[in-house]
């Protein structure tokens, strides 16, 4: 009997399906990572420059001393686990959208075997047909699959993953809004605290003054030891709202320290606060102006609404599910799997081609009403969606109203203290003048005292009050930029 060789007149010789395959393997992974649909052109080069517009803004270098509030945004942007991860998510997104597009392609998979085959047979009564052979087998196949149109499912998950993209982008400006505000509040309510503290100490140091005037006069026999003993109370307690406040102030530098992810215990130097800044709003302009800008153009508005446009895009999706697809379907066998004429004959080397190639016609007949009711929910998300657009435009709305409203007070109440301060620091230096004399009666002096400490903490709470609504007018239109800390 002659040896039974099935190899075809195929171009690929028995090593060329697998060397493809490995060439396939080696090189579609390094393909796939240039981006081929280009879904990250519109990515951020990092978690900051979204809002910041530089490339370079998160190259950091030493804090500096004193630290500015620049400086605090920009660490605090680029190094936020808040802001990095809504930049990781505009980029699964993107990955996303990629999926969507590479529907388009055709699916290549291929598989290979390798093995060592070996077939004995004994024939009992006929010892002569016995034998014992064995062959390496290699299986090595590639199979084809391509979609050709199926009803816009493809196209609609295209759309759906462009509108996912959009709302992680705007999500991603919502949320650098959201932690540029933060971190301005709280470097404002640092440099607050740092004025409370010198405001603080300086009543301090008038109080002990005040106790020394009030001890020297005593032992001269011309107040009564009340005096002593009233400005003493007053010293004790100027160093109790001195100790207080430094401890506010270091809880202040903790909490910045942290928004710009370093340790709270951190060292960080405050500048000094400018409590010269007069108030400017010129940004601002007639409510109804701003209430329609913001309902428009707030990045949480425009995610809301992508959001809802991706889900009317899956309901497409998941209705195209449900209808019939037509495609291209191939295949590319080779194996080596020996052959044998009959039962107790040796087994033949061979080597075996196949290929096919065809259309394909998926048609979706029953599925226990499940497409029904995937559709249902489909429908019902989108419709959630709507409603959530609708709640983004009132909070918006009313966000707007509220720190133009709060804004409004805030710069009158800041022209207010100023007026105040001046006239308590008057009232103060004229009451100590008449204490030293011998005219003025301790607790008029220390009236006037307490009067001030409350006005110096009072202007001091006003400036930080000004600052933060009008930092959250500008973050509640959408609008938050470096230009609102100049």
């Amino acid at each position: 009997m002659t040896t039974g060789n099935f190899e075809s007149r195929s171009p690929l010789r028995p090593i060329g399906l697998g060397a493809l395959l490995l060439s396939l393997c080696l090189g579609l992974p390094g393909l796939a990572a240039s981006d081929v649909f280009n879904t990250e052109a519109g990515i951020s080069k990092d978690a900051a420059q979204p809002l910041l517009n530089d490339g370079d803004a998160c190259r950091r270098g030493p804090v500096p001393s004193p630290l500015t509030l620049f400086e605090a945004i920009e660490r605090t942007l680029c190094e936020s686990p808040k802001t990095r991860g809504a930049w990781a998510a505009v980029k699964a997104a993107a990955a996303g959208l990629g999926q969507a597009k590479s529907a388009y392609l055709p699916t290549l998979d291929g598989s290979a075997a390798a093995g060592h085959d070996r077939n004995r047979t004994e024939v009992t009564a006929a010892p002569g047909l016995n034998s014992d052979y064995s062959q390496n087998v290699n299986l090595e196949s590639l199979q084809l699959a391509w979609v050709l149109y199926d009803f816009g499912g493809r196209s609609a998950a295209v759309k759906n993953g462009k509108q996912l993209l959009l709302a992680a982008q705007a999500n991603q400006n919502a949320i650098l809004q959201s932690v540029f505000a933060a971190t301005a509040r709280d470097y404002y309510a640092a440099q607050a605290a740092a004025a409370k503290v010198e405001s603080a100490r300086r009543i301090e140091n008038f109080s002990q003054k005040n106790f020394d005037a009030a001890g020297a006069r005593y032992k001269s026999g011309v107040v009564p030891v009340t005096d002593q003993y009233q400005a003493n109370t007053a010293y004790a307690q100027a160093v109790y709202e001195r100790a207080a406040a430094e401890g506010a102030y270091r809880l202040a530098l903790g909490t910045l320290a942290v928004d710009m992810s370093l340790s709270p215990d951190y060292a960080l130097s405050m500048p000094p606060m400018d409590q010269s800044a007069q108030p400017d709003a010129r940004f601002v302009h007639a409510v109804r102006d701003l209430l329609d800008e913001a309902t428009a153009s707030h990045p949480s508005v425009v995610a809301a609404k992508a959001q809802w446009q991706a889900a009317l895009e899956n309901v497409r999706v998941v209705r195209a599910e449900g209808l019939p697809k037509l495609g291209v379907a191939g295949s590319l066998d080779r194996s080596s799997q020996p052959l044998n004429a009959t039962v107790g004959t040796l087994d033949y080397p061979s080597v075996s081609h196949s290929s096919s190639i065809g259309l394909t016609l998926q048609v979706p007949l029953f599925s226990g009403f499940n497409q029904d009711y995937k559709i249902r929910q489909a429908q019902a998300a989108a419709d959630a969606q709507e409603q959530a657009l609708r709640d983004a435009q009132q909070q918006v709305s009313l966000g707007v109203w509220s720190n133009y409203q709060l804004l409004q007070t805030d710069t009158e109440n800041l022209n207010n203290t100023d007026i105040v301060l001046q006239s308590a620091r008057q009232a103060f230096e004229a009451a100590s003048q008449r204490y030293q004399s011998g005219v003025g009666n301790i607790l008029e002096l220390l009236n006037s005292q307490a009067t001030l400490a409350a006005a110096e903490q009072q202007r001091i709470h006003a400036q930080l009050e000004w600052r933060t609504a009008r930092l959250q007018l500008a973050a509640s239109l959408g609008s938050l930029g470096m230009w609102a800390i100049k």
